[in-house]
């Protein structure tokens, strides 16, 4: 990606962001409303039972796996030296996303001081905290607060970095155009399931999904990942552990062939 490419995808994003953040401030009901698609009245959210909530632990849980494989990959791959400074960038990149976008902005900060009661939570839907719109700070929520939403900004995190990594080698527009689909089904079905189970309002998945871009945005250029991303191969983990195997095997047989 060329200077004035992105510099435009940057214009670009900060005016999806302030027409986001102009549409929730000037409508919070909005997050009500889309919510209360899911809630029956104030009996609460039907999802909240059966099937939903297990693809939700599924796809949180591989979330959470695919991050810690990732940082074990890049924290053994750059002591030992099978990743090289390139990779690193590449590597780091997709972890860095998460960590900062997931781990400290959503996790760390917002989650934790904003305190917006989960939907689930407000009287509504049969709580007893009130609503409050987006990025108000309110004492409505003690700890694990509804602003903003971690499994989104976790997959959001994940799928950016792995388009944006991918990208290159992607050869035609329909192998693009189905990356972002992927990526796209990916995130929404992790959005849709946080806000059907009453877990986030609308506006903690959209503003999640915008701290991931904003973070993925800034690495793209602090860490030099376009010409990293050339270089990339997600190939090298599968490689490197045939390679194991294999010679795990190889000893394995001298082993079981010695002389007694």
């Amino acid at each position: 990606m060329d200077d004035r490419l992105y510099d435009r995808l940057v214009f670009a994003f900060l005016i999806v962001v302030i027409v986001v953040q102009a549409v929730f401030a000037a409508f919070p009901g909005i997050d009500l409303a889309v919510s209360g698609l899911f809630a029956d009245g104030s009996a609460g959210f039907g999802w909240a039972q059966g099937v939903p909530v297990l693809i939700n632990r599924v796809l949180r849980s591989l979330g959470e796996l695919a991050v810690f494989l990732l940082a074990v990959w890049c924290l053994w791959g750059g002591m030992s030296g099978v990743l090289h400074r390139i990779d690193l960038r590449a590597w780091g990149f997709a972890l860095l996303t998460v960590v900062i976008a997931n781990g400290a902005i959503v996790s760390s900060l917002l989650k934790a001081y904003v305190g917006r009661a989960r939907p689930a939570n407000i009287t509504d839907f049969g709580g007893s905290a009130a609503f409050s719109p987006a990025w108000q700070v309110t004492d409505q929520c003690a700890r694990n607060c509804s602003f903003t939403s971690g499994e989104v900004s976790l997959a959001a995190s994940l799928a950016i970095a792995a388009v944006v990594l991918l990208w290159p080698q992607l050869a035609t527009s329909r192998a693009k155009r189905t990356a972002l689909l992927v990526a796209g089904a990916y995130v929404g079905i992790v959005a849709l399931l946080r806000i059907g189970l009453g877990r986030h309002f609308l506006s903690d998945a959209i503003f999640s999904m915008l701290f991931s871009g904003a973070v993925a945005l800034v690495l793209y250029r602090v860490l030099r990942v376009g010409g990293a991303r050339r270089a990339f191969d997600p190939r090298l983990p599968i490689v490197v552990l045939s390679r194991w195997i294999r010679d795990v095997r190889s000893f394995a047989q001298a082993w079981l062939k010695r002389p007694t």
